[in-house]
């Protein structure tokens, strides 16, 4: 047989069902609310984190492409040093001399051709200007010649080179280079 609950038993019933609404009520009222800002919040920060990561990368490539410019910037200070203007061509004229001299080449005949038009590109307006150099020498004084042309400090590229051996100037020969330049005509 069951006994029926003294006033002491239900005044602990009454007391732990009280508790237990309260727990409740605690648990529904302020706790789940709370785990719900606190995965919004998680949610938020991994958010703030992602975009971070971002700026991160965004701020890495940017860098990277500041440098990448600056050396584009100084190769093309390089190439503009590299481009006489029409003023220098005199002066240009003299160092292809200098350079068959360099070369131990004692025959030169340089002439410049009429310039091709000009054309624009960053800003500069260049013409191209043609240049037909006459040597008489020895093969080793031509190649030395040749190398000693890529160094100028001025752009000179080779667009022909033209070799004549005659029997009466052996061991010399004849040759004809047809060279070209860039003539910077406005900087902009």
């Amino acid at each position: 047989m069951v006994k029926k609950p003294g006033k002491k038993e239900k005044m602990l019933l009454k007391y732990f069902a009280i508790f237990a609404m309260i727990a409740l009520g605690f648990q529904y009222l302020l706790i789940q609310p709370t785990r719900v800002k606190i995965a919004q919040k998680k949610e938020e920060v991994r958010k703030i984190n992602d975009e971070i990561q971002r700026a991160y990368e965004f701020l890495r490539d940017l860098n990277r492409i500041r440098e990448e410019a600056d050396k584009m910037e100084e190769l093309w200070q390089i190439f503009k040093a590299k481009l006489p203007d029409s003023k220098q061509i005199p002066l240009l004229l003299k160092a292809l001399a200098n350079v068959a001299n360099q070369a131990n080449i004692n025959y030169v005949s340089i002439n410049t051709k009429p310039m091709e038009t000009g054309n624009s590109q960053g800003g500069l307006t260049y013409s191209r200007l043609p240049i037909e150099i006459t040597l008489r020498c020895r093969y080793r004084n031509l190649g030395e010649y040749l190398a000693n042309l890529r160094d100028m400090p001025r752009l000179v590229k080779v667009d022909s080179l033209k070799i004549v051996r005659n029997k009466e100037i052996l061991p010399n020969v004849d040759v004809t280079i047809d060279v070209y330049t860039y003539v910077l005509t406005n900087e902009g």
